[in-house]
């Protein structure tokens, strides 16, 4: 939609001369000079702000600037409004999502830790089974709140991916309650052989390793998911934003293409009147070529004058 300001184009005019040069009786045919060239030169400027529809073109374009500035600002301001609020629903979401995937590890974390502890207590009780008296094992070391707090943890690490002393100080309150699971685990081994102690904890050595395998494993997979609905979210924002404002551009788009094809038909107009007028100038002054657009001028006439003459008493 960039405005082509007319001033630039360049008007010509041809005048077509020809000369016919022939010899009478028995004189001795002789090749004539090539005619002289005459040419002119006007500014085309000039020209154009003598026409009496000037003043119309040069309002038309005063109100298609004004009009382009006015759909730019507005155009801005539903942009800015737009982004605000998409900046809002991505938060909404976001903590939500993030609220929710926190419940999901510590529920899938707490499936596998069951699951493992499951292991434990079975051996636990097939090595207890060869002894006469019969010891307990306590496997559920953390509160539900010690729990909440470990999946927040992992989630920090894992998903939101803090750095510098943070990331120091949120491992280290991972590490503590890790190691105050392993220090709650209580198995009463009195009686059993050195071999049999050593299976138990390798045993649990083994699924403590497996399980912040698993934790870790489950963290990345639901820090994969947060980001692609985040992706998403910001994709369907964007289209949202399109769709709801395509018939404000529409209208738009109408108003500053009607306002170009006024000035256009002005334009056309203002045009044909001075190539009209430069013809006419130029068969009268037997100028071959009339330049409007030049470096410099060096032996051509200047018509301006006569032209902005003719062009400013044209009838409209």
């Amino acid at each position: 939609m960039m405005h082509r300001r007319f001033l630039s184009a360049a008007v010509s005019v041809m005048a077509a001369l020809s000369l016919v040069l022939s010899g009478c009786g028995t004189k001795k045919e002789e090749t004539p000079p090539p005619p002289a060239v005459h040419y002119g030169v006007a500014d085309l400027e000039t020209l154009v702000k003598a026409h009496p529809k000037y003043s119309e073109y040069f309002k038309l374009e005063t109100e298609y600037n004004h009009m382009l500035q006015q759909y730019q600002t507005e155009r801005n301001r539903l942009i800015e409004v737009s982004s605000k609020q998409q900046k809002i629903n991505a938060a909404l979401a976001d903590t939500a999502r993030r609220a929710a995937a926190e419940n999901e590890l510590k529920t899938k974390v707490k499936a596998r830790e069951d699951e493992l502890n499951e292991g434990l207590k079975k051996l636990y009780g097939d090595i207890e089974k060869k002894h006469a008296a019969k010891g307990s094992m306590n496997l559920e070391t953390l509160t539900p709140e010690e729990r909440a707090e470990m999946a927040n943890l992992q989630m920090k690490l894992t998903v939101l991916g803090v750095t510098g002393d943070e990331k120091e100080q949120v491992k280290e309150e991972l590490h503590k309650l890790m190691d105050l699971r392993t220090a709650r685990e209580k198995a009463d081994t009195a009686g059993w052989s050195e071999d049999e102690v050593k299976e138990m904890a390798e045993a649990k050595s083994k699924a403590q390793s497996e399980l912040e395998a698993y934790s870790a494993s489950t963290a990345d997979e639901i820090r994969n998911r947060l980001e692609s609905e985040g992706k998403a979210d910001i994709s369907q924002t964007e289209e949202s934003f399109a769709e709801n404002h395509t018939e404000w551009d529409n209208e738009w788009q109408a108003r500053i293409d009607n306002k170009q094809k006024q000035m256009a038909a002005v334009k056309k107009e203002i045009m044909a009147d001075i190539e009209q007028e430069a013809a006419r100038l130029a068969s009268e002054k037997n100028l071959d070529m009339i330049f409007s657009k030049y470096k410099a001028n060096i032996s051509a006439d200047d018509v301006t004058g006569d032209l902005a003459g003719r062009i400013v008493n044209i009838q409209k």
